[in-house]
């Protein structure tokens, strides 16, 4: 029984590692997002007031933004504010590259120039203040020499829901020049699930799973409630057995890998564990029944 409680133990690591590795770490490859918008320069330069002159080049509009300052300046690029369209936004992509302006100087340590986008939460809470966090980057969101693509991951939060607002700003160090391509909004297609979805399917359900599997253990070990750990460990199986196969669809679908593995892994596990554990735990309940009926059969000797 100790085995068991072992197995139960790991299966509870191996069901929160499945949560982290669900999570999406990275962002889906390019053919498994959409493009929703871009955001051409000229036609924003219609509508608000830029920080920049718009110029084009081979038929795409560019904004290009000159720091005359000796110091850092952040400009405020665009504000997105309609919920039909950051409900389906996903991630935003920005192309820049940074050039030494015409008096050129050089920049000053701990001054680079960097690209961010800010997503406003809602209050949490009714009645509460909402709050500004920065959305997700993978790698630096700094903007050095030639043309550099920064993909941002828009934030969403599972308590206070989607940001009323998107900002995109820019941080320019004094005598530089920073080239913006337009912005483009993409979403996420060809996914059964969304890369949040994924991450809080892999954390409830691996932590449900690992708990329970620690329960039955330790009810086995002690030879308790027959009934409710057989039948759960055989809901358990059949469950891995349905998340097995369905994680094979999935590869054959070509899903993306957060979503196969996701399944896969944990009904890999589930089959395995509960199957190879089953019999060995039919026999302990059978041997502490047959104690039990021999005990008093002696008693009443």
């Amino acid at each position: 029984m100790k085995r068991l409680i072992q197995l139960n133990l790991l299966l509870l690591l191996i069901s929160s590692v499945t949560a982290q590795e669900s999570s999406p770490q990275q962002s889906p490859p390019e053919e498994l997002q959409k493009v929703l918008r871009d955001y051409d320069w000229k036609d924003l330069a219609q509508q608000q007031t830029l920080p920049g002159e718009v110029i084009s080049t081979n038929g795409s509009s560019i904004l290009k933004i000159v720091n005359t300052n000796d110091t850092l300046q952040e400009f405020s690029l665009l504000k997105i504010s309609d919920p039909a369209i950051i409900k389906k936004t996903y991630f935003l992509l920005c192309v820049a590259k940074l050039e030494t302006g015409a008096n050129n100087k050089r920049i000053q340590f701990g001054t680079p120039s960097f690209l961010r986008v800010l997503c406003s939460l809602p209050p949490a809470v009714l009645g509460g203040d909402g709050r500004t966090i920065p959305a997700k980057i993978n790698g630096s969101d700094m903007i050095i020499g030639d043309w550099t693509s920064l993909q941002f991951e828009v934030v969403r939060d599972s308590l206070e829901g989607l940001p009323t607002q998107l900002e995109v700003r820019l941080g320019i160090p004094g005598g530089r020049i920073v080239f913006l391509r337009p912005i483009r909004l993409r979403g996420v297609t060809g996914s059964w699930w969304s890369p949040q979805q994924i991450g809080l399917i892999g954390g409830i359900g691996g932590s449900v799973i690992g708990c329970f599997g620690a329960l039955l253990g330790l009810l086995a070990s002690k030879g308790k409630a027959r009934n409710f750990v057989l039948t759960t460990m055989k809901i358990f199986i059949a469950l891995g057995i349905l998340l097995t196969i369905v994680g094979f669809v999935a590869v054959v679908s070509n899903q993306p890998y957060a979503v196969w593995y996701a399944l896969l892994l944990p009904g890999v596990i589930l089959t395995l564990v509960f199957s190879l554990n089953l019999p060995s735990i039919q026999r302990r309940y059978d041997e502490l029944e047959i104690r039990r009926m021999t005990s008093i059969d002696t008693m009443g000797g």
